[in-house]
């Protein structure tokens, strides 16, 4: 939290980014810090108009802004809701520069940042469920804190086991045959899970478990397969959730929105938290 509240502003392109109006907050559903991702051009020009002389001139005005995302993060779930602004502050670019404010408060020095976005596993199970067959599977996941889901709470021992910080796995079948995978079986039934009724399975290999914790927020993964005549590639990061808000939100109201979707992902997806 203390890198958001006093962060040191980055360079990249001749632009600069930074925190701003970072605010920590204690609320009856817990603590949140509100700040805004702000894109300024240090060095920046405008055209000014002088009258007088009915020409344009060039003034200086430094730290000019660009461009701001709105965000909130609540450690409760380690999660981060934000503002995508349209050819400045993409969602990639809003993870990405995030990140690198992040670690360059403490100078790249044993700091590493990442955020991974959380898949709609709804659409993402709506898009394996088109699939005639899968023939790659690939995922880059860590282990999670604090929360787990159990249908790859095995995996997630095994890496805190090894003492493994990062995993990388790629699945491919042989020539002209296709994995033998449950992977859609798997997400969709997490899909159609309830608070009530949770989906339970017998088996989740290795390569399943693996998208299903990148889908989850740990990480990154892509499934390759047939769809009608052509090859595709489905990554968890098409399928981000997102959710409509005021582009000037007040901090507590997009606490509380971003608060109830992450506790339904949680309740819906029957994850758990570390004891």
């Amino acid at each position: 939290m203390d890198a958001i509240l006093r962060p040191s502003p980055l360079r990249a392109w001749g632009n600069a980014w930074t925190f701003i109006n970072a605010t920590k907050t204690k609320s009856d559903k817990g603590e949140f810090v509100y700040a805004k991702l702000c894109k300024y051009s240090p060095d920046a020009e405008v055209v000014i108009v002088d009258p007088a002389q009915s020409k344009e001139l060039k003034q200086n005005e430094p730290n000019l802004s660009i461009a701001s995302s709105p965000f909130v993060y609540i450690p409760e779930f380690s999660g981060i809701a934000f503002l995508r602004v349209s050819n400045h502050i993409e969602p990639k670019t809003f993870m990405n520069k995030f990140c690198k404010v992040i670690e360059n408060k403490y100078h790249n020095f044993f700091v590493e940042c990442a955020i991974e976005p959380i898949a709609d596993i709804r659409s993402f199970a709506i898009k394996l469920s088109k699939l005639k067959g899968i023939y790659s599977i690939s995922a880059n996941i860590s282990p999670p804190n604090p929360l787990f889901g159990p249908l790859w709470e095995n995996l997630k021992t095994y890496l805190e086991e090894r003492r493994t910080d990062k995993m990388k796995i790629l699945e491919e079948s042989y020539e002209d045959h296709t994995l033998n995978t449950n992977l859609p079986a798997l997400v969709q039934g997490v899909a159609d899970q309830t608070p009530e009724h949770p989906f339970e399975a017998q088996k989740v290999d290795i390569g399943d478990a693996a998208v299903l914790m990148a889908a989850d927020g740990y990480g990154a993964g892509y499934v390759k397969g047939r769809m009608e005549n052509e090859i595709v590639t489905i990554k968890t990061s098409d399928t981000i959730k997102n959710f409509s808000f005021s582009k000037d939100p007040k901090p507590e109201a997009l606490f509380n929105k971003a608060y109830d979707i992450l506790k339904k992902i949680k309740d819906d997806r029957h994850m758990k938290h570390d004891i």
